[in-house]
C-alpha cells in the first residue's frame, strides 16, 4: 500500500532463529509479522521491526483514519494461537506495538491466510446554514461496535462559514477468511467500524459455505448508490476465495457485493 506521505509499504514474515545452534542444528525459529516500507518512491527498501509478543505470519496492512483525525497503521496477521493477530504502528510501518488477539477473529489449527481491505465509513455532510446543529446524519442504520454507539468522527466548520461542516471520514476495515475454528471451512466477512479496538468486529456474513482457505479484497465505487439518501456512488467489494466440494482447492471462485449487503447480513 501507500500513504498519504507517499511511503510505500510491503506486509511480510520472517522466521526469527531464537536458538542458533543445538548439537550442530538449528532448533529454535518463531515467525513475525513486519513491513518493509520505501520513502524513495521503490529505490531503497528498509524493513521494519518485528510484532514482539506474539508469533505471526502471512499478514495485510490498511491505513487507518480515527475520528479525532488521527492516523494510524493497522496490521491483521495470521496466527496458530487460534485467534488473528493485530498490531497498531504510530511511525508508518517501522516498529509495532505489541500484538493483540482478536477474539471473533478465530482460526483454523495452523492459522490461514485472510484479507482485510480499508475504506472511507459512509457520511452524508454538505452545505447547512449557519444555524444548523452540529449533527452529522449517516447512510446507514448507526455506527454499532460490540460497545455500542460510537461517534464517527469530531469535525470543523468551514472558517468562512460558507461551506457548512467539513472532515476526513474515518477508515473502516472489512475482513475475509473462514469462519471455523476447526478446519478452513465457510468463507466469511466480518467488518469493524473502529479497527483500534480488537472487540469492535462482528460476527461474521458467511458467503461461502463449505471448504474455503485463501481469500483477497478490493474496494470499489459503483455509479449507481444503494443509498437513495447519499446520492453517491455505492461502496462494493470483491473477494477473490479458494473454495470447494470437499477440499479447499477445487476452484477459485469470484464474489462481488456492497456494503448494504455487508451491513444487512452481519448478524
Amino acid at each position: 500500500i501507500q500513504l498519504r506521505s507517499g511511503r510505500l509499504l510491503v506486509p511480510a514474515y520472517s522466521y526469527h532463529i531464537d536458538c542458533k545452534e543445538c548439537f550442530g542444528q538449528l532448533c529454535k525459529t518463531t515467525p513475525h509479522s513486519f513491513a518493509f516500507y520505501s520513502d524513495d518512491h521503490g529505490q531503497g527498501w528498509r524493513f521494519g521491526e518485528f510484532i514482539p509478543n506474539l508469533q505471526t505470519g502471512e499478514c495485510q496492512l490498511v491505513s487507518v483514519d480515527e475520528e479525532d483525525g488521527s492516523n494510524v497503521l493497522y496490521c491483521n496477521a495470521r496466527s496458530s494461537l487460534g485467534f488473528r493477530v493485530q498490531a497498531l504502528s504510530t511511525d508508518d510501518g517501522a516498529v509495532f506495538h505489541g500484538g493483540q488477539l482478536v477474539p471473533r477473529l478465530v482460526e483454523p489449527p495452523h492459522g490461514c491466510h485472510g484479507s482485510i481491505i480499508g475504506f472511507p465509513a459512509p457520511l452524508v455532510y454538505g452545505p447547512q446554514p449557519r444555524s444548523a446543529p452540529h449533527v452529522l446524519p449517516a447512510t446507514v442504520a448507526g455506527s454499532r461496535t460490540s460497545t455500542g454507539p460510537r461517534s464517527w468522527a469530531s469535525f470543523h466548520r468551514d472558517p468562512k462559514g460558507t461551506s457548512g461542516p467539513f472532515f476526513q471520514a474515518p477508515t473502516w476495515v472489512l475482513y475475509s477468511h473462514p469462519t471455523s475454528s476447526m478446519s478452513r471451512v465457510n468463507m466469511g466477512v466480518h467488518l469493524s467500524t473502529f479497527p483500534r479496538d480488537a472487540d469492535s468486529w462482528t460476527e461474521p456474513w458467511v458467503i461461502y459455505e463449505g471448504p474455503s482457505a485463501y481469500s483477497d479484497l478490493a474496494y470499489m465505487e459503483l455509479p449507481h448508490s444503494q443509498f437513495p439518501v447519499s446520492g453517491g456512488p455505492a461502496i462494493a467489494f470483491a473477494c477473490l476465495y479458494e473454495n470447494g466440494k470437499r477440499s479447499p482447492y477445487e476452484q477459485i471462485s469470484f464474489s462481488m457485493f456492497t456494503l448494504h449487503d455487508v451491513l444487512q447480513n452481519i448478524p
